[in-house]
């Protein structure tokens, strides 16, 4: 599953990248002890403006885990629009690590066999689903809801013109997927219940966040790796 847990995995070359990039910022000396042993001190580092412009002026030599690279990225996009939760940030940058297989966006569990290229046949599952798969489909559904619409929000609006759904249709969607999700148990069992009740209240400016990513990353005209 998506899990809020791309700070949990951060690497030594992680580390030693936002010491030197610091560093060189006339920011207080900052230790690789310090950034491994204090989760404060890593977090209020990982906000230092130097280090998405780090990141994006290397592109092609960064050496940093996607970990690192999304949820530096995805937390300065999320601040923008005011979104300052940072295990909202954490879940949003796993969802992009994770959707960055096609693969992995069309499975809902790595245990369960189901692959879904549509929302429709999403909802169309739901039908026949227990309980637990219903919480895994909603919950995905959410998450292909927020990253289509995110990251390939002018494939959308080419393809609203022929008459498929338009951004209100993903917000409406998600919105409701994390809603019903956010009440599960498993939620809570999985710590997810607060991201998920925050999805669903503030999708639309999560979404707006990466449709801001999205032009700065991504081909602004880019159709999602899969086809249609």
């Amino acid at each position: 599953m998506v899990l809020a847990n791309c700070r949990a995995q951060f690497t030594a070359t992680d580390f030693d990248f936002i010491a030197r990039i610091l560093s060189k910022q006339g920011a207080r000396h900052v230790s690789l002890i310090e950034l491994l042993s204090d989760p404060d001190c890593r977090d209020e580092m990982l906000d230092h403006a130097a280090l998405p412009k780090a990141l994006l002026t290397q592109v092609g030599q960064v050496s940093v885990s996607q970990q690192l690279y999304f949820y530096v990225l995805a937390r300065t996009v999320l601040r923008r629009q005011n979104i300052e939760d940072r295990d909202l940030a954490d879940y949003i940058a796993s969802l992009l690590w994770q959707f960055s297989t096609t693969q992995r966006m069309h499975s809902i569990h790595e245990k369960l066999p189901h692959r879904f290229k549509y929302i429709i046949d999403m909802l169309e599952a739901l039908t026949n689903a227990s309980a637990a798969e219903a919480f895994l489909i909603r919950v995905h559904i959410g998450n292909y809801a927020l990253f289509l619409s995110g990251m390939f929000q002018a494939w959308i609006e080419r393809r609203q013109q022929r008459g498929a759904p338009d951004q209100s249709f993903y917000e409406e969607v998600g919105r409701s997927s994390f809603r019903l999700a956010a009440t599960h148990k498993l939620a809570y069992e999985l710590e997810l219940a607060e991201v998920y009740s925050q999805l669903a209240q503030g999708f639309r400016n999560a979404r707006l966040a990466l449709n801001e990513l999205a032009q700065t990353v991504w081909k602004p005209n880019q159709a999602p790796p899969f086809a249609l």
